[in-house]
């Protein structure tokens, strides 16, 4: 072996180098793989492990590059990563030079989200003017959750230790996976009808595929049309889904949504301490002001001899008393005599006299206007007497009663035998009744 087959280290590293540029495939390489120790530097290069089931490649992506990156990738996210292989010389081991890192099947999961989020935020979701306030003393909770997860034994935990007494219920909630949609919507629906104060939807951190659920649209717009106060804590606090956009709170961890939706008890001692020892410091300074005022009025000189209270002001109300009096009479003397000097103007213009003399005149009238109707009557009665008299004298039927009688025909009286022929029945009326007969001969006088 001669000198000229011995190569340095950095000889070695340079020839390798060398080969990588001037292959083409390596110019621009598509590689799909797991994201490992993630790491952003302050000077903005992104530093990363790319591996599979059995190996690993070191990446790295200048500035430029991350700063058009939609989402920095972080540690578990599948992606694909475009950009071309180098050696690392001072290192000795080759890696990748990133372009661009695409998440791998997620990567349309993330456009639909931002397309849903700029729809419901246009059509007015996200407007703070539809949130409902949440109760400061919640009596009942319900959990929407799983009743198998850490995130409801983590619930539970902080509800008893920040404030027990308020009632938590759980309603067994699928939270990943097809049916999990359904489940979410279902028991929501449930549970806004059963008056609860709020409602905490809330499962444990995952990728955006196990989180999908509160993602699709019609679970976030269920989420907005609750009826109750409702709180949701999806995933942990760099996961933000579309029902957390949409709901009246947001928490970052179930245990944080516990502490939105219930007081600290151990604040609450400490401000009911504050509170009464303020309370009792006012009622002692109270007490001391109103003691420091009686000793005052005690000490003052009137109160020493009462009668002097009131002496002046009896003084001053007999004095006030006499002044209402001598008004009153001097008012009243007044009226009086305006009364008086009425009284007469009155009299002496009344016409009382003359109803009184017209009356007389009235009653003397009447008098004599009934005397004379009573004549009028009875001289009236006198001259009817006479008619009737006359009347009597003079009718038909006083006739009759002397034997004479009268003939009719047809309701006719006859007057002539011109006016019957022979074979008319004619009638005679007698005094007592009335006779009809038949003409057989008419006979008449020269």
């Amino acid at each position: 072996m001669t000198n000229e087959q011995v190569l340095t280290v950095s000889a070695l590293s340079s020839y390798i180098e060398e080969k990588f540029v001037r292959d083409p495939y390596l110019e621009r390489v598509f590689i799909k793989g797991e994201i490992s120790n993630s790491k952003l530097h302050s000077s903005g290069i992104l530093y990363f492990t790319l591996k599979d089931e059995s190996t690993t490649l070191r990446g790295i992506m200048f500035s430029n590059s991350v700063k058009r990156l939609k989402k920095v990738p972080s540690d578990g996210d599948g992606v694909i990563v475009e950009g071309r292989i180098s050696v690392y010389k001072p290192g000795g081991y080759y890696q990748v030079i990133a372009n661009d890192i695409v998440l791998d099947g997620q990567g349309q999961l993330y456009e639909k989200l931002e397309q849903n989020k700029k729809m419901l935020q246009a059509q007015g979701y996200f407007d703070p003017a539809h949130k409902k306030q949440l109760p400061y003393f919640p009596k009942t909770i319900i959990l929407v959750t799983s009743a198998t997860s850490a995130a409801y034994e983590d619930m539970i935990h902080a509800a008893e230790k920040r404030f027990p007494l308020t009632k938590i219920k759980v309603i067994n909630t699928l939270m990943q996976g097809e049916k999990s949609i359904d489940s979410v919507i279902n028991n929501l629906d449930y549970v806004d009808q059963l008056h609860a104060d709020v409602v905490i939807l809330a499962r444990g951190g995952g990728s955006i595929e196990d989180l999908w659920t509160f993602n699709e649209l019609e679970v976030a717009k269920k989420v907005f049309n609750m009826k109750t106060p409702i709180i949701t804590a999806i995933g942990h606090e760099t996961d933000t889904t579309l029902v957390d956009f949409v709901s009246d709170k947001r928490a970052t961890t179930p245990t944080q949504a516990m502490e939105h939706a219930l007081p600290d008890q151990r604040y609450l001692k400490e401000r009911v301490i504050e509170s009464q020892l303020v309370l009792k410091k006012k009622i002692q300074d109270t007490l001391l002001n109103k003691q420091s005022k009686l000793e005052s009025h005690k000490s003052y000189y009137k109160f020493r001899m009462p009668t002097r209270l009131y002496d002046q002001h009896l003084q001053q109300l007999v004095y006030k008393k006499d002044q209402l009096e001598s008004l009153y009479n001097k008012k009243y003397n007044e009226r009086h005599h305006q009364f008086s000097h009425l009284n007469y103007k009155i009299n002496t213009l009344s016409p009382r006299h003359i109803i009184e003399n017209g009356q007389t005149q009235n009653k003397q009238y009447r008098q004599s206007l009934t005397k004379l109707m009573q004549y009028k009557i009875e001289h009236s009665k006198l001259q009817v007497k006479i008619k009737l008299e006359i009347l009597d004298s003079l009718n038909p039927l006083e006739i009759l009663k002397r034997g004479y009688s009268f003939v009719s025909l047809d309701g006719h009286v006859l007057k002539s035998t011109n006016d019957v022929d022979v074979g008319d029945v004619i009638q005679v009326k007698l005094s007592d009744g009335r006779l009809e007969t038949k003409i057989t001969e008419v006979y008449k006088d020269e």
